[in-house]
């Protein structure tokens, strides 16, 4: 029990002595600033926000935003606006917001509907809200890791869509997309 107390108290003694250098004290506060600027950085370099516009013939959108940190990822697209001169009768659409790798398209997000009677194209895109996406970041269902690396490539606002006399239309507009975080 002697032999135990002495190995106790020589490993106190020798922790004080330690901590009662200067230079300890020095090494762990350099230590310790290194690893909060790491963390630091880190957490600056995983909160992405962006900010997307753009428009067509028919189509204006403005104001989307898309956020993606270490807590959630937010798609914000609703602000969609019909400008045609043309409106035409849809029997069914999908409207969706893409991303591009190798030339194929990339969904991130869409809404399609086939209608029981047709509706004019200026209502359902005036009236559009559910084009909307917040998950955690740790869902991975509509933000992948892929989908994260393509945003910051391109981004796309496609509608495809179907008139009551069974014309296609198809609208694409590349969407001007600025990353306002570092």
């Amino acid at each position: 029990m002697i032999i135990i107390k002495n190995k106790k108290k020589n490993f106190r003694d020798k922790l004080k002595n330690i901590f009662k250098s200067y230079k300890t004290i020095i090494y762990i506060s350099f230590v310790l600033n290194i690893i909060l600027l790491l963390l630091c950085y880190y957490i600056m370099s995983n909160n992405k926000i962006y900010f997307f516009s753009g428009e067509s013939e028919n189509i204006k959108i403005s104001d989307g935003i898309i956020a993606l940190n270490m807590d959630i990822n937010l798609l914000n697209g609703n602000n969609i606006e019909f400008i045609g001169k043309e409106d035409y009768n849809i029997s069914s659409y999908k409207i969706g917001y893409y991303s591009i790798d190798d030339n194929k398209l990339v969904e991130i997000v869409s809404v399609s509907e086939t209608l029981d009677e047709p509706i004019k194209m200026s209502n359902i895109i005036n009236n559009f809200v559910s084009l909307s996406i917040f998950e955690k970041n740790s869902s991975n269902y509509y933000f992948t890791k892929y989908k994260k690396r393509l945003v910051d490539k391109e981004l796309y606002f496609i509608l495809e869509a179907k008139t009551d006399n069974g014309k296609e239309i198809l609208e694409k507009i590349k969407l001007n997309i600025t990353k306002i975080t570092k």
